[in-house]
């Protein structure tokens, strides 16, 4: 009785942490600042709301696109963006190690400017997670034999629109960015696991995720004196449209009473439910000692709008320094905190905390009409994770990642 309860309890796990794998939908919705934006924002830290005086502002704070020097297009090429997060010791001993790679243009815009009035289209990829694992793990546990785990999925979000900017006098400007949000997201799970006795379970499952909806940003910006410049921008995405839906297949035989039996099932699910974005609330101050050297500071503030999370506070800073006209480096840093509250002794699974930290660094080539940055953003942090779900143990994890920038502007 004893090792029947022992070897059922085992089962159970493994299981337990096959749903957990299987039932998470979003990429990293915990977190807001998986990916920075633009080149010379990007290489700050993502520090660029009390700057945006190019095309990058339509995403950062409109108002700035008002001070743009002129007529310009920009893109953020390919940024390869690569993710790893390791759970310590989650199937039986062995430790599970999820990957993501991307490599996407995530930024393009087009500014146009006038005397005192500023107009952008942008194109951003704030969210892009693209998974592919294919498993093996032999004899993980003392009852499984062999246990096969197949994963695909993509998770990418895009926003695209255009952004108007007008200026007051030489000292304030007023900016609005008005963004279709979409987002898609498909995935693919398979995994086949043989049992020490001969039994196996066999499950298949698929998930399509579409959302539409609108995201405005307002901004402001105000130069109380000439060296110093100070930023306010107000985001929230609200979605008009949310179309879900799942399809599973699970296939298991039992060979533990002497007698193999057969258990098949089949389901499907739909949903509309559409999910709330948090309020989110941007402050930034710029300080200029020299024309070849900037000091620049961001507050995000981000107001949770579902119930279990939490409203936090992101924070970032960065350094411009002109080595002479034609050659430009930055660096930066920048926190990246979870928006679920702080686990207690009654937090089962699914459940992931951690925090992460980032740095970024850039180099900028400018000549008389265009300009090319290269730059890398590395971001680490570790925390624990509930895998198996009514129960109160928890695996350390670890997240690191690693993105590589190739940008490129030229004035019109």
């Amino acid at each position: 009785m004893k090792n029947a309860l022992k070897k059922l309890w085992l089962y159970l796990s493994l299981l337990i942490f096959i749903g957990f794998s299987t039932t998470s939908l979003y990429a990293d919705d915990a977190h807001y600042k998986n990916i920075l934006i633009g080149e010379r924002a990007a290489t700050m830290g993502g520090s660029y709301v009390a700057i945006s005086d190019d095309s990058t502002g339509c995403y950062y704070n409109p108002a700035g696109i008002a001070y743009a020097v002129g007529d310009s297009l920009s893109g953020s090429g390919n940024v390869l963006h690569k993710m790893k997060t390791v759970y310590t010791e989650a199937i039986g001993t062995e430790d599970w190690i999820r990957e993501s790679e991307s490599l996407v243009p995530n930024y393009f815009g087009v500014l146009k400017k006038y005397k005192d009035y500023s107009f952008c289209f942008s194109y951003v990829v704030p969210e892009a997670f693209i998974e592919h694992q294919d498993l093996v793990f032999n004899n993980p546990l003392s009852t499984v034999k062999k246990y096969y785990q197949s994963l695909h999925s993509e998770d990418i979000t895009y926003l695209l629109g255009p952004s108007a900017a007008m200026q007051f006098g030489d000292s304030l400007s007023l900016g609005l960015t008005i963004y279709y949000h979409y987002r898609s997201f498909i995935r693919q799970y398979h995994y086949f696991l043989e049992s020490t006795d001969g039994s196996y379970q066999l499950y298949y499952g698929s998930r399509k995720l579409r959302e539409d909806g609108v995201m405005p940003k307002l901004g402001i910006q105000w130069s109380p004196w000439s060296m110093l410049t100070l930023g306010m921008a107000v985001d929230q995405a609200l979605l008009v449209n949310s179309s879900f839906q799942g399809d599973a297949s699970y296939h298991s035989t039992d060979n533990s009473t002497g007698t193999a039996s057969l258990l098949t099932t089949m389901t499907r699910s739909k949903s509309e439910t559409k999910r709330k974005f948090p309020l989110h609330l941007a402050w930034g101050v710029s300080y200029f000692p020299t024309p070849s050297l900037l000091y620049t500071v961001d507050l995000d503030y981000y107001q949770a709008a579902e119930k279990g999370r939490v409203d936090i506070m992101n924070y970032s800073g960065g350094t411009e320094y002109y080595i002479n006209p034609t050659n430009a480096i930055r660096f930066g840093m920048f926190t990246n905190y979870t928006n679920l509250p702080l686990p207690d002794s009654s937090t089962t699974a699914p459940y992931e905390y951690i925090d992460i930290l980032g740095a970024s660094f850039g180099y900028t080539s400018y000549s008389s009409s265009s300009s090319l940055t290269v730059g890398a953003t590395y971001t680490t942090g570790s925390g624990k994770a509930w895998l198996y779900s009514g129960s109160t143990e928890t695996r350390n994890m670890t997240r690191e990642s690693f993105s590589l920038l190739f940008s490129a502007s030229s004035s019109l």
